[in-house]
């Protein structure tokens, strides 16, 4: 073969390598202060590049321009960080593709403090006509995309593409926060929108934002068609190509219980997706912290149980060298997760469960929630989790069809759309568990459902708290006791046809009520109120309160067991069972065209402090037995990965009974099938 032959091929090789969806990632954060003289000052590219590949690193993202507005390379659009004496974004991408590392370059869209101090009338006004009060701290001012600075961003990001042969975009920070300035008051005017209306506002700021999404989409792909593209905040939905699901456990209002329902509605929408945890002990840009390596394993692991890939948040130190103790770390977690990748690799999430909130689909720059969860929707998660139930969380636009039981937390009101989705799932045989307000129409004048037209909605519940007890078709682990409620719902009843299964009690008075003597702070349950908490119509049982929020607030085990039991009735033959776990044990499950995969987890992330939460070492379970709902005519042979070490099975009764000697915080099970 010709010298040139082989370079070509060479050269072909590298650059379907660098298409290629990345697998274990890195997100360098280099928010640098202007105060800072000596930016870059011991870098070296080679050495850069080399510690990622060393920490089996296939993706990189580094900045362009970070927070403070400041470029780290020789920009003529944007502004030099002061201190900068090299082009550190250059020599980055240089070194990084050498390797056959990609590279993507990051901006911060929405926080320029340099453009904010420099262009006041690029700032966002609040509704009190307000420029740097309304900040996220007190240095960030908020950027208009209805203003010069779209153009401008975009230029910058143009040149960018001009100069680097990136293989990614990373736009952070993209904010929904109405602007009231004189374009966005001009422009929602000439749109015959109402300046003082504040949903209109915001959705003004949403067609704004949705503009400039659009036509940085159509400039990055005009140079690069297989460029990857990232608009941080715009709804998961709306991404174009891919999902990077940031998460940090400690940061904002993220916490343990974020990650499982967000990855679980990520993983329907049809794109590579990965999930970006972080090194970080307390937040972003906390230089100085490091978590263990046993927080950072849990999340890798759960990254690939439900078929994303790895991505961790670093933060470069402003004179260019990457923490060598933070890559040891990252490399040991990579390094076990590339041994499973064999397996792993093109798997996808097996449900026969949704939790369905529409919301989902605005989350999360759109969503109109304050935190970074739904309640409800956290705590069905949190609940089906724990029962070892295999479970997607929905918007409800894409086909319903292929789920045996749907969720609908709390406050789901049914549009027409959703309403017929539904109706023709329980034709079909399907199941339905709802609570409070959920399955009502719109405007709450009642049940969307036909089928629901058994129990009859009579308005918020008027009691608090309510207490309730469960009749003997779902008391299975059931407390013989009257059980609070201590969240109200709604109040109901039923009809001929239905059926109660948990009579609701009510107070002799309700909590806080006040008598002019005696503030009532003590309240034990009455009587009988002659209502249900919880109402069987056909395939669907609706809960009187909020179950799913309740639960993931107060953490009753008797919620999540009545849960059990309505499961239980609708969907009595699993896709998994377990015995031997404990209550925090999770176990989900992948598939690709040769594996069945169990993923199984016993790890417990416990509250250090206020706050902070850590999995520092792993927990041991013994005789653990997994059946798995498969074909047995299938089955080749069942082992650990990535050890090979066969297991113990048996076929009976359509699942494949599997017993793992022991699980030590984390164990894959392959179910190694014919072809």
């Amino acid at each position: 073969m010709k010298k040139t032959d082989a370079k070509k091929r060479g050269d072909m090789a590298k650059s379907r390598e660098l298409r290629m969806f990345p697998k274990r990632a890195i997100h360098v954060d280099f928010h640098t202060m202007p105060g800072v003289y000596d930016v870059g000052r011991d870098f070296n590219g080679m050495e850069f590049a080399e510690t990622l590949k060393k920490a089996q690193v296939d993706y990189v993202t580094v900045f362009a321009r970070c927070n403070q507005g400041f470029a780290y390379y020789p920009t003529k659009v944007g502004t030099v960080h002061p201190g900068l004496k090299r082009d550190l974004l250059g020599e980055i991408v240089k070194a990084c593709h050498a390797r056959g590392i990609q590279v993507a370059a990051y901006f911060n869209a929405g926080l320029s403090e340099e453009n904010a101090l420099r262009h006041r009338e690029w700032c966002r006004v609040s509704k009190t006509g307000s420029l740097y009060e309304e900040g996220l701290t007190h240095g960030f001012r908020r950027l208009c995309f209805n203003t010069g600075y779209s153009d401008h961003l975009l230029a910058m990001t143009a040149e960018v593409l001009e100069l680097y042969p990136v293989d990614g975009l990373f736009m952070d920070s993209f904010m929904y926060d109405p602007c009231y300035g004189v374009e966005c008051i001009e422009g929602m005017r000439r749109l015959g929108m109402d300046i003082n209306d504040d949903v209109q506002a915001r959705r003004f700021c949403e067609m704004i934002m949705d503009q400039f999404a659009e036509k940085a989409t159509a400039l990055a792909r005009k140079k690069n068609k297989n460029i990857k593209l990232l608009f941080n905040c715009l709804p998961y939905s709306q991404q174009p190509d891919h999902v990077e699901l940031e998460f940090c456990a400690n940061g904002l209002d993220w916490g343990y219980d974020y990650v499982p329902w967000i990855i679980r509605y990520v993983r329907t929408l049809g794109k590579p997706y990965l999930l970006m945890s972080a090194r970080f002990h307390v937040e972003w840009g906390d230089f100085g912290g490091l978590r263990p390596l046993h927080s950072l394993l849990f999340d890798c692991y759960t990254a690939i149980a439900n078929g994303a890939t790895c991505m961790v948040g670093d933060h470069m130190h402003p004179r260019g060298k990457l923490d060598p103790a933070v890559y040891a770390m990252i490399g040991s977690a990579y390094s076990k997760i590339r041994e499973l990748e064999p397996w792993t690799d093109g798997a996808r999430a097996e449900a026969e469960i949704a939790v369905v909130h529409p919301e989902c689909a605005r989350y999360p720059g759109k969503a109109n929630v304050k935190s970074a969860f739904f309640p409800g929707v956290a705590g069905a998660t949190r609940l089906l989790r724990e029962l070892k139930q295999q479970f997607d969380v929905c918007d409800g636009a894409e086909d319903l069809g292929k789920y045996k039981v749907i969720v609908l937390p709390d406050d789901v009101l049914l549009t027409e759309q959703l309403r017929k989705k539904l109706e023709n799932h329980l034709h079909q045989g399907g199941g339905i568990i709802s609570s409070a307000w959920a399955g009502l129409k719109a405007d709450r004048s009642g049940f969307a459902l036909p089928s629901y037209d058994k129990i009859v909605y009579e308005g918020d519940e008027p009691f608090k708290p309510a207490y309730f007890k469960v009749k003997s078709e779902v008391a299975n682990d059931m407390p013989d006791m009257l059980t609070a409620i201590y969240d109200s719902g709604i109040a109901m009843r039923t009809k001929k046809g239905a059926k109660t299964l948990a009579d609701l009690y009510q107070p002799y008075f309700n909590h806080g009520s006040w008598d002019w003597r005696y503030e009532n702070y003590y309240t034990p349950p009455e009587k009988a109120s002659g209502r249900p908490a919880l109402a069987q119509s056909g395939n669907i049982y609706h809960f009187s309160f909020p179950a799913f929020r309740s639960y993931y607030q107060r953490a009753l085990p008797a919620y999540r067991s009545l849960v059990k039991n309505c499961l239980q009735r609708l969907l009595p033959e699993p896709l998994v069972t377990a015995e031997g776990l404990p209550s925090f044990g999770q176990v989900t499950v992948t598939r690709n065209k040769q594996y069945w995969l169990v993923h199984l987890f016993n790890y417990v992330p416990e509250l250090r402090g206020r706050k902070n939460q850590l999995i520092e070492e792993t927990i041991v379970s013994r005789d653990v037995k997994i059946g798995l709902r498969i074909p047995g005519r299938k089955i080749v042979r069942v082992y650990c990965a990535p050890s090979k070490i066969e297991l113990d099975y048996k076929y009976a009764d359509g699942y494949a009974q599997i017993h793992i000697p022991e699980i030590a915080g984390y164990q894959m099970v392959v179910v190694e099938c014919q072809r």
